[in-house]
């Protein structure tokens, strides 16, 4: 499924889970065991029966969830219930897609740093699309910049200085 496709299907299937496309972005690039593979250059839900039968009726060029500005609206809402409630201000399970934080991607596993060669264009953008978000937010350092194809097309891990380092140490 192309990667626009895959955002829609997230946002349209689970608008709970995945209000906005960052939350899509922090599933699919920074969370560990998300239940996605990459298989022919294209993250694959291995779990999902609606994925083999979704199809879009029309093109999309960029994937948009249903009820954005309303979104957006409650979002502000509850920053000003958080400042106003200061440590009092409890996440519950009616406000917890308003509280979104970043998940700190691992350098080990998270698919942000192990991607296949044989990547497909539409999804290198989509992960730099979320590099470019977690720079911005300060999660990952500027400098910690990914690096273009670091899986062979098999799928395995290609070696680095740094893996080669971390694999040399005994735990």
């Amino acid at each position: 499924m192309r990667a626009e496709e895959e955002l829609q299907f997230m946002m349209d299937f689970y608008p709970e889970l995945f209000p906005t496309r960052n939350h899509c972005l922090d599933h699919l690039f920074c969370s560990i065991g998300n239940g996605y593979d990459w298989r022919k250059g294209e993250l694959v839900d291995r779990d999902c029966e609606f994925t083999k039968r979704y199809r879009l009726a029309d093109e999309i060029v960029r994937a948009r969830p249903r009820n954005e500005e309303a979104y957006r609206m409650r979002l502000e809402v509850e920053k000003e219930i958080r400042r106003e409630k200061g440590d009092s201000y409890r996440i519950t399970p009616q406000n917890v897609k308003y509280n979104f934080h970043w998940s700190v991607p691992s350098k080990e596993y998270s698919y942000l740093y192990h991607y296949p060669k044989n990547i497909k264009e539409d999804w290198l953008a989509l992960l730099k699309e979320c590099e470019r978000q977690l720079i911005e937010e300060g999660i990952i350092p500027d400098g910690n910049r990914l690096r273009e194809g670091q899986e062979d097309v098999s799928g395995q891990r290609k070696e680095t200085e740094e893996a080669s380092h971390v694999q040399g140490l005994s735990l």
